[in-house]
């Protein structure tokens, strides 16, 4: 992509959220499974919760590195996140 100075530093905020976001989802899966059907659903709710505040802790440091990318850096970008998508990483 070829980032600025200034989208390095964004592009590291972009990984520091993104390392918090998997530690929120992390924290969020329990070591057993509940064996009562009322238990397994608090614990998919909770899973549900980290799911969103994951995102909600991404979304706005994504929006602001995206944001600062040119249009040919906001294509490769979006190429390169379609490679990882598909290759499952």
């Amino acid at each position: 992509m070829k980032p600025t100075d200034a989208q390095e530093r964004g592009l590291k905020q972009l990984q520091n959220a993104t390392a918090k976001a998997v530690s929120i989802m992390q924290g969020a899966c329990p070591e057993d499974t509940p064996i009562t059907p009322p238990g397994r659903l608090e614990a998919m709710e909770k899973r549900l919760q980290a799911m969103i505040d994951a995102a909600d802790t991404v979304k706005p440091t994504l929006n602001d590195f995206f944001g600062s990318l040119s249009s040919e850096q906001k294509a490769r970008f979006n190429r390169i996140g379609g490679e990882l998508a598909q290759s499952g990483n």
